[in-house]
This record gives C-alpha cells, structure tokens and sequence, in this order.
C-alpha cells in the first residue's frame, strides 16, 4: 500500500554515499524520485484520513442495506425448545393421567418432546416510513462521499504546498551556494591582496566581505530546515517512509491561464463539497422530517405464523378446540394493522426534525455564501502573487546583470572584489524574492483550484516535477 504502489515506470536514482563507520565502505542506495502527479496518487491512496474517511462510507453503505431489508426482517423470530416430559394418556374427555405427574420425580418414566416454532410480519404499506429510512440513508451516504472529496481536496492542496515549498527551499539553497563560491572566490583575492600588502586593500574590505558571507551561511539554515520539514511532509502525507524524493528540477512560472473570476464562482457553487454535503444534509433532514410524519399513521402488514411440536410420551389430542401442548403441527396467515399511540413524543419529534431541517437550510445558504468569499479572496491571492513575480523576475534580471557586469570588470582588471558585496547582496535578495513569489503563485493557484473545485486550475504537474 506503500512504495508498492507507485506507478510502475522505471525509477530514476540518484547516489547516496553514506560511510559505514567500521569500514569507510560507500554504500550507494538507490532513491526513486516522484513527481508531483505521483504524489498526488499516492496521497490519494494511502492518507489515514482517506482511509477513515471510505471506512465511514463503508459504514453508511451498509446502513443503507440494513434500512432495506430491516423492516421486512425485524418482526419475525424463531424459537426452539428440547426437554422431557412424564407419560401423559387420555384425552380431553378422560383423564387417564393423574395431576401428580405434573410434578414428577426420579421415579417416573420421561420421555423427550421436541418445540420449534417460527413467527413474523411482513409490512404492506407503512405510509412512508420505509422510504423515509431509505432516502434518509441515501442522503447520508452523500454526505459521506462529500466529506471525503473534501477531504481529499485538502490533501492535495497539503501535497502540493510541501511540494512547492520543497523546491523553493532546494532552489534557494542552490543560489546561497553559487553565492558563496563567488564570495569565497573574493575572499581569496583580498587575502592574498592582503598578504602581499598591496595598496587599496584594507581589513575592512575583508571583514565586510567575511560578514556578508556568514550572514548568508545562518540564512541558509532556515532553507535546510524548510526543506527537512517539507520531505517529511510529504513522505507522511504520500506513504512512502524509505528512498523517497522529488525531480532535481528549480522551481518554475505556473502556466495556467487565470480567467475571469465569475467562472471560479460558478464552479464552486457546482463542484465544491461543501455545498453538496449541505445539499445532501438538507435532503437527509427532509428525509427525517418525512419518516416524523409517517409514525402518525399504523402499519399494514401480514402476519404468519408455524409451530411444530411432538412429545411420544403425551396421548395426541385432536379437537379443534384443545390446544395440544405436546403434539402438534399448524400454521396461519393474517393481515392486520399496528399502531404507536406515542402521539405527543412524536409531535415533539416531528418539532425537532423541522427545526434541524431549518438549521441544514442556514448552513446551505451558510455554504453558498461562504464559497463566494472564500474564491473571491483566493483569486486576489493569485493576482497578487503574479504581480508581484513578474516584478521580481525584473528585479531578478536587473541584478543578475549589474552582478555579471561588475564579475568581467573584475575579471578585466578594472575593478576589484570590494565590489562584489552590493550586487551580490541584491542579486541573492532579488533571486530569493523571486523564487518565493513563484512558490506563492503556485500556492495561491492551488488554493484557488481547492475553493473552487476545479483541479485544473492547479499548477500543471508537468511544469513542477510531472
């Protein structure tokens, strides 16, 4: 249910070199690498609150069988008994069995009896309290299912938040490194400057360059952890606890297109579960409100009875107006009517099944007026979050120029490493804030794909990893 799971295409690997500490033997473990569509699959099948959540549709299914059948089964009963009794003659009209037998003792000669009798209803027409149970069990099972879609909506947008925050936190960690083999590069020349006591150089020089770079050191400790938390993550969130990873790939621009907010809207007022399970609710209290009513009125069943006796030791009696209780085989059929006089306790149920029927009517509109919120406020997250990339890929290009100018004129000898620690500065500033504007936008297109209900909306898992 695990690593098992995965789809079956050829898994890339990547080495691992662990040292054993005996030895120094490197042990190289193979890694499979999942995509972004994988781990969506993956969590689709082996999240707890997946799984708890079909194991409570399971049990809604079920209660739906039981209201079917239940009514057609409850009323009937079986019974058998096996005992012995004293020899019993005569007939109704002569007493050849003296009373005293009745309470025997050891002295007196028992023989065995046998009883097996079987007896039910089988209702006609209950005035709708049968297809009240049934649309009220259907109803639920509808909830249910909702409940779960919800559910895995979540999921999948926990899935893809750690997704994304996984490549960001990688990606920065690979800019804080490239970084850092330029600083160091620097670093080299001022000593070796220094050390030949050229003129133009000082400590400062030094100690301002050796400061940037431990500041980028400490920062990039908050990447590492950032990317600890989300591996574990999604390791717990798809199932797969062992040689788990995700594509070696930086995080990109997503491209789907952002349409006009009036389609997100719709959209969730049809495919949100939130509004079906309220829908479901209300259809579930109507149900109940139904069956309420229907008590008010009996039952009309037909009734059937057989019993089976035998006792060889009792004289059979055969007038219609003896009950044998010994020997005896007879069977009946009926029809008749039940009735619960219960009146006011129902009338008190009928009050709180239309009072929880009005209650299942708020949070319908509570739901359909909560969504509109809720995609409104998420579609001005994603064109927050666009603006402000594209103006950090600006900035982004704008640094990573004036830094790659200010590299040549070093490498040309018109300038020195002292002036390496603005841009650098900025370049990096620059280089972050664009990376985590882009995991903002696939977030708040995730976001807006889980309010509305429309999966598409969310990153194309082949632009990230897919």
């Amino acid at each position: 249910m695990f690593a098992a799971d995965a789809p079956s295409t050829p898994p890339p690997t990547i080495s691992t070199p662990p040292k054993d500490e005996g030895e120094g033997i490197v042990v190289r473990r193979a890694v499979r690498r999942y995509s972004l569509s994988e781990c969506l699959a993956l969590a689709d099948r082996n999240h707890p609150n997946l799984w708890a959540a079909r194991a409570r549709l399971s049990v809604v299914h079920a209660q739906l069988d039981e209201a079917r059948w239940a009514p057609f089964f409850q009323g009937w009963s079986a019974n058998a008994t096996i005992g012995v009794i004293p020899p019993l003659g005569g007939t109704p009209y002569y007493g050849a069995t003296p009373s005293i037998l009745l309470n025997p003792n050891l002295n007196t000669s028992f023989g065995p009896f046998f009883q097996f009798s079987v007896n039910g209803g089988v209702p006609l027409y209950t005035f709708g309290k049968i297809t009240g149970y049934i649309h009220a069990a259907e109803a639920q099972i509808r909830m249910n299912e909702w409940d779960l879609e919800k559910l895995r909506q979540q999921v999948r947008m926990d899935v893809r938040r750690a997704y994304f925050t996984l490549l960001f936190a990688r990606d920065a960690l690979y800019v804080a490194d490239e970084a850092l083999k330029g600083i160091d590069k620097g670093l080299t020349k001022i000593n070796d400057h220094l050390a030949k006591s050229d003129g133009g150089y000082d400590e400062v020089d030094r100690l301002r360059l050796q400061f940037y770079r431990d500041e980028l050191v400490a920062r990039t400790s908050d990447a590492h952890r950032g990317e600890d938390v989300a591996l574990a993550a999604l390791r717990f969130l798809t199932g797969v606890q062992s040689s788990f990873d995700v594509p070696d790939e930086p995080l990109k621009r997503p491209e789907v297109p952002l349409r006009p907010v009036v389609r997100y809207l719709a959209a969730a007022r049809v495919l949100r579960p939130e509004v079906s399970y309220a829908r479901a609710g209300v259809a579930a209290r109507r149900a109940q409100v139904g069956l309420a009513e229907a008590r008010f009125f009996p039952d009309v069943y037909i009734g059937a009875n057989a019993s089976y006796l035998i006792g060889p030791n009792a004289t059979q009696q055969n007038t219609a107006w003896i009950l044998d209780p010994f020997n005896r085989f007879g069977w009946g059929l009926a029809m008749g009517a039940r009735w619960s006089l219960d009146v006011l306790p129902n009338q008190a149920r009928l009050v709180q099944a239309e009072s929880q029927l009005e209650e299942a009517r708020a949070y319908e509109r509570l739901a359909l007026g909560g969504i509109g919120v809720e995609v409104e406020t998420a579609y001005g997250a994603v064109n927050e979050a666009k603006v402000r990339e594209e103006a950090w890929a600006r900035n982004e290009h704008l640094a990573k120029g004036w830094l790659t100018s200010v590299r040549d004129a070093i490498d040309l000898g018109t300038k020195d490493e002292r002036y390496l620690i603005e841009p650098t500065r900025f370049y990096i500033g620059a280089r972050v804030a664009h990376l985590q504007a882009m995991m903002d936008y696939n977030l708040a297109l995730s976001e807006l794909a889980r309010v509305s209900g429309l999966d598409s909306v969310a990153p194309d898992a082949g632009a990230n990893g897919g």
